[in-house]
């Protein structure tokens, strides 16, 4: 039974459970597979394709943890499992940031950024968070290398784990602006609501997470795990297994019960006109800047100065609007016909 002791000679401090690794690598292995199924069944792999992984990636992480449960001196086993298990928790929130450039590209008008922006800018920032991740962990749970490299690895961490945070509250903010923007001005779609309300869940247990492994890297005080002022966060593994683990098996789960494609149709192409109802294929809004450009300035504030912005302006083509009506599959689109039946 746990009782928040050191083990002498434990790579993990405690001497990991025996159970829970394989509950979670089931589980895990579980909703990748419906994940893997969902993509091929609404033919999103491009949309949702990383929700599969992430489920792949976890489930190697605890069934290398169980590995490590039963030989807790194996350093290999503490590192590989660590660096599965951190991550994927990335990955979900890149996921996150392209199913709202999909919803803003569903409503263009209303969108604070172009809707490709996004991704490329918020993707960048992943790519940031990925590698202070990848590295930081490696250093960090090599308990092999010297202490200077193991206190980089912590601070590398740190940041990380900052950054997430920052991130987080950023993209909640603007999913909560375009969100507000559509009410302000009608438009209050259940296919927009419903996907908003997933990301938003989502959004929130994935910063729940975050804040705890903050508090957990914050709370060293020494790289000496033998410590006798160690953090119980450390010294305890249920904290891992509730605040990590379970917390991104329900953010898995959640997407599953919850999955984008039920609301959002399969081409950014498809966008619902200003009468709040209609959906038409138009010509999608074009991406007419480079990668460098996109991320330096994601609102795009030359082209606002250059009225370029007002040159892209498709859905104020009334003409073009009266021509063209979106060809939707019904699994993208039996919740907005039962919702306009209704009234």
């Amino acid at each position: 039974m746990e009782d928040g002791k050191i083990v002498d000679g434990s790579i993990w401090i405690y001497v990991p459970n025996k159970g829970a690794p394989v509950f979670f690598a089931v589980a895990f292995l579980a909703t990748g597979a419906v994940h893997a199924w969902q993509a091929t069944h609404y033919k999103s792999w491009k949309l949702t394709g990383f929700y599969a992984l992430c489920g792949a990636l976890f489930a190697a992480g605890f069934i290398v943890r169980e590995l490590g449960a039963f030989d807790y001196t194996n350093l290999i086993y503490y590192i590989v499992s660590s660096c599965l298990v951190y991550f994927s928790p990335p990955i979900y929130e890149l996921c996150n940031y392209y199913i709202l450039g999909r919803i803003l590209y569903f409503v263009p008008y209303y969108s604070p950024i172009h809707p490709g922006r996004v991704l490329t800018t918020f993707a960048a920032i992943s790519f940031v968070v990925e590698a202070l991740n990848g590295t930081g962990v490696s250093y960090e749970s090599n308990r092999s290398l010297p202490v200077d490299m193991q206190k980089t690895g912590q601070s590398l961490l740190k940041a990380s784990l900052i950054l997430q945070l920052i991130v987080v509250t950023l993209f909640v903010a603007l999913a909560a602006t375009f969100q507000i923007k559509c009410r302000r001005n009608g438009i209050n779609h259940v296919k927009v609501n419903q996907a908003l309300l997933t990301l938003y869940i989502s959004s929130a247990i994935i910063l729940v997470r975050c804040i705890y492994r903050t508090v957990e890297f914050f709370g060293f005080t020494s790289i000496d795990l033998s410590s006798s002022d160690l953090s119980p966060i450390l010294r305890y593994e249920w904290f891992f297994y509730v605040f990590e683990a379970t917390l991104m098996l329900c953010n898995s789960v959640l997407l599953n019960v919850r999955h984008p494609r039920r609301w959002l149709p399969g081409s950014n192409k498809v966008y619902l006109t200003k009468d709040g109802v209609t959906e038409i294929m138009g010509p999608g809004y074009k991406q007419e800047r480079n990668v460098l450009a996109t991320v330096l300035d994601p609102f795009d504030l030359v082209g606002m100065i250059r009225g370029r912005d007002q040159a892209t302006r498709f859905w104020d083509d009334t003409n073009d609007v009266a021509l063209r009506k979106a060809e939707v599959d019904p699994a993208s689109h039996a919740v907005s016909r039962q919702t306009n039946e209704t009234v």
